[in-house]
């Protein structure tokens, strides 16, 4: 059994540590992503192939009888999607034809998205079918109703959220609502009215971790409209957890001589090392969970 709390509604450690588990194990090959799931409680099984448009992306979706979770993977070299061409923005309604007008979405993760929309949710159709036809009784009586969750590292931390944002506003997605969202040194998605709309239906389910001084969550600049989503929590030099972090905001108020500069020092900047370590943030979930806990008790 996975220890997890599937029917949470707020913040929940035991949640941020199995995610931040599946987050990790969305880096392995396939097989060895399989045995993961098995071993955190996860029989049910898809990888999810996202390699259009990025290299070496994947996904996995996976369930046991109490919920689900898809999972994405970031790209090693933050080089792949972090330029300006990528960061140009687009509208979300005119990636995911009959969304609602909400706003625009950095191009580059929106596409990836877009892309491999299908694959993704055949991949949870397979994991965690939802009932055919008309919802009734019957049908609600036979097909186990999974909570359902969504999680990512870096780039796949961006794939997380708008994965989330296209669950709950396409229409034809709503018998899939989304229980939470728990990404891992994410960059923004989204300029500043996209980010306004999806903090108004998705801000309390959606936490976002930041550890130290990883310059992911930085980018793409604020200066181009880029905006934040969710509920920031950051790892302090210490390691601590904080929701209202001094040492992020004076990290955020430093002066980049310029955007070339900037680009020169991020793109070299990898998921498997420093502060934007994939290992290092499920570490931290794990030694601090009681004062994760504690921040929204």
């Amino acid at each position: 059994m996975a220890d997890f709390e599937p029917a949470a509604t707020s913040f929940s450690a035991k949640n941020a540590l199995l995610l931040a588990s599946a987050a990790q194990a969305a880096y392995l090959d396939e097989p060895a992503a399989l045995a993961r799931a098995a071993a955190l409680g996860l029989p049910n099984f898809q990888w999810i192939d996202l390699t259009e448009d990025f290299a070496g992306l994947h996904a996995f979706a996976a369930s046991c009888d109490k919920f689900a979770i898809l999972a994405f993977r970031g790209t090693l070299d933050t080089k792949d999607w972090m330029d300006d061409l990528q960061a140009t923005p687009v509208r979300f309604n005119w990636l995911f034809e009959g969304g609602p007008e909400v706003g625009d979405v950095h191009a580059g993760f929106g596409h990836a998205l877009r892309d491999a929309w299908d694959d993704i949710n055949a991949a949870l159709e397979a994991v965690a079918p939802r009932p055919a036809g008309n919802v009734n009784l019957a049908s609600l009586a036979t097909v186990p109703q999974r909570t359902f969750w969504i999680t990512g590292h870096s780039l796949g931390g961006a794939l997380a959220v708008l994965a989330g944002a296209a669950f709950s506003m396409l229409p034809h997605n709503v018998i899939r609502p989304v229980s939470g969202i728990y990404t891992f040194g994410q960059p923004r998605i989204g300029l500043l009215p996209f980010c306004g709309n999806y903090d108004q239906l998705l801000h309390v389910k959606t936490y976002r971790f930041v550890n130290k001084q990883d310059l992911v969550p930085r980018v793409p600049f604020r200066g181009w409209d880029y905006s934040d989503i969710g509920r920031m929590i950051h790892f302090d030099s210490s390691g601590i957890p904080r929701l209202q972090s001094t040492e992020w905001t004076s990290f955020l108020s430093r002066t980049i001589e310029s955007f070339q500069d900037f680009f020169s020092i991020a793109a070299n900047v990898r998921t498997d090392v420093g502060d934007h370590s994939m290992d290092g943030y499920q570490q931290l979930v794990q030694s601090e969970a009681a004062a994760l806990d504690a921040l929204f008790s």
